[in-house]
């Protein structure tokens, strides 16, 4: 082959190639897939519990008259915040005035008796111990005599008779003192023979348990408020339930007057399905909404969980349910006790964690994988996955900050296509972010 037909066939290849080329790149441009995109940034990632609660004041108590009597007067209104001792209402019972009046009285007597019984008990231990003194002298009289005629015998100065005599007056005399000191003892024990002290104080004891009784009594007729809180009702007469007691009103022993809750934070309470408490625990944060209160979240915290598991109240589930308490942070105006709420514990928060949404992942025998885009081809790149949550998913490991994937499900999407990225649904915002 001669080198001019050489050179005219290497041009010739030359510009079939360069026509496939671009025949090829027309066509690789023309079939560009358009896919969601999305550049990866760190961000908030949350597992949600999703449950159902009711809202509710953590401390409720119902307020009754502990005695019958007539209504006094009533010193408060249904949402009036009160506080603990506060006095709500007062009731007129002359018997237990009276009661109170004369067991008082009798107390007050009781009292003074004992001093009394002290006094005399005093005067009587003076007298007996006198006579033990006085037998005393006269016991020491009769034996100095006696002594003296013993001596005056042995120089027979003095008749035998007489010292008998004398011996027979030292032991009348140590009789009678012996029988002083023990009458002294016995007076010590038994009050010397007046009204002993111990029976005084005992009587005393007795009238005060009957007083201190009948004064308790008597302050029931006060009904004060048992804790700091609202008052949420006032009972209303027997014959007319839209018209509340009024004075004069009688009252029973037992009877609710008021319904009180505590002016604390409000709570809600939720059950929460035996297989999901075990990852519910105390402290997790809370998300509160409700069909009462549209467009506002509530925010709380996990504040107790049952020790034991119960039966749902649902009649057609057999599962059991585990009572969790959820403290509010804040309790606005708006909320009622026995509102109804949707309640999201978060037992995943992480503020700062690298998630994909769901919709990008794809898995085949076992292996997790995404597409990452780089010069407008996605590539198939296996990752490790953590916690799952509604939309998003934790990624362990496989990409980084700043990669950009196709963040939707696509049965057209293979390894090595050439991707575009969809119109922004909003000019402002940007296809990958």
């Amino acid at each position: 082959m001669n080198p001019r037909t050489r050179n005219a066939i290497i041009v010739l290849a030359a510009l079939v190639a360069v026509v496939v080329v671009a025949v090829f790149a027309s066509h690789r441009g023309s079939t560009a897939l358009p896919v969601k995109i999305q550049r990866l940034t760190y961000s908030t990632f949350t597992v949600k519990l999703p449950e159902n609660g009711t809202i509710m004041h953590p401390q409720t108590a119902t307020v009754p008259a502990l005695v019958a009597g007539n209504l006094d007067h009533i010193y408060v209104k249904a949402g009036e915040r009160v506080s603990r001792g506060q006095l709500l209402a007062t009731l007129d019972n002359p018997t237990l005035m009276y009661n109170a009046e004369s067991s008082r009285a009798d107390y007050g007597n009781a009292v003074a008796n004992v001093t009394t019984a002290r006094i005399n008990e005093r005067n009587a231990r003076v007298t007996y111990q006198a006579a033990v003194a006085t037998q005393k002298s006269n016991l020491d009289e009769a034996q100095r005599v006696y002594l003296a005629d013993v001596a005056l015998l042995k120089e027979k100065a003095i008749a035998r008779n007489q010292v008998d005599a004398d011996k027979a007056k030292y032991d009348q005399a140590l009789v009678a003192y012996n029988q002083a000191v023990e009458q002294l003892k016995l007076g010590a024990v038994s009050g010397y023979g007046q009204d002993s002290v111990q029976a005084a104080k005992a009587n005393a004891q007795k009238a005060q348990i009957v007083n201190d009784q009948n004064q308790q009594q008597l302050d029931y007729t006060r009904i004060v408020a048992p804790f700091d809180g609202i008052i949420q009702t006032v009972a209303a007469e027997s014959g007319d339930p839209l018209r509340s007691l009024q004075p004069g009103d009688a009252v029973s022993a037992g009877q609710a007057l008021f319904t009180m809750a505590s002016s604390t934070n409000f709570i809600v309470k939720a059950q929460v399905d035996e297989q999901d408490i075990i990852n519910v625990r105390v402290g997790q944060p809370v998300n509160v909404t409700g069909q009462d209160f549209p467009g506002k979240t509530l925010h709380g915290h996990v504040a107790a969980l049952s020790p034991v598991a119960q039966k749902s109240t649902d009649a057609s589930s057999t599962a059991m349910q585990v009572l969790t308490t959820i403290e509010l942070d804040e309790s606005p105006s708006f909320l009622r006790d026995g509102m109804t709420a949707d309640v999201d514990i978060l037992t995943t928060d992480m503020p700062h964690a690298l998630a994909i949404p769901n919709d990008a992942i794809t898995t085949e025998k076992g292996t997790s994988y995404v597409y990452v885009v780089r010069g407008g081809v996605a590539k198939k790149t296996p990752i490790k996955l953590g916690k799952a949550g509604d939309a998003t998913t934790l990624v362990t490991s496989g990409l980084a900050v700043g990669d950009e994937i196709v963040a939707q499900k696509s049965l057209d999407l293979t390894d090595g296509a050439a991707v575009t990225p969809l119109p922004s649904a909003s000019p402002s915002a940007s296809p990958a972010t």
